[in-house]
């Protein structure tokens, strides 16, 4: 059973949004599901990072048919072939520059971050010294 003295409960937390401009990110979760007004739906987790090494995770819902030009981005940049069905689990660990926006909110939600605008997508890099070398049998001495 979990204990805590409620005494020591702080404040609620507020987060402020991030600025508005390009980050990294990387897709951590893709889940298929169905939107309340009864649309297919594709359920995006964005882990995004400042250029102070800082991250906030940030959804986005692509739901067809209204917001299917997104899906369309997304497959471009990282040539997935996209013909009516898509395994959404291609979309988990690619990386990509996306442009973010604020949502101002309302007397309901406070402002927070979306996801304007995929850019471009980025690869994992690998330094050649990481990379590992092919040795063919005949160059070794023994």
């Amino acid at each position: 059973m979990f204990e805590y003295n409620p005494e020591d409960m702080p404040d609620e937390k507020t987060f402020d949004p991030w600025g508005v401009g390009e980050y990294e990110a990387e897709i951590i979760e893709s889940v298929s599901t169905t939107s309340k007004a009864g649309n297919n739906m594709l359920k995006l987790n964005f882990l995004v990072t400042n250029d102070n090494g800082g991250t906030t995770r940030i959804y986005d819902y692509i739901v067809a048919p209204s917001t299917l030009y997104k899906l369309d981005s997304l497959c471009k940049l990282f040539a997935i072939d996209f013909d009516g069905t898509l395994d959404e689990s291609l979309l988990i660990g690619k990386r990509l520059l996306v442009k973010l926006g604020v949502d101002k909110g309302n007397e309901k939600y406070p402002p927070k971050n979306k996801i304007d605008r995929y850019i471009k997508s980025l690869s994992a890099t690998t330094s050649v010294a990481e990379t590992p070398q092919k040795v063919d049998d005949d160059d070794i001495p023994f």
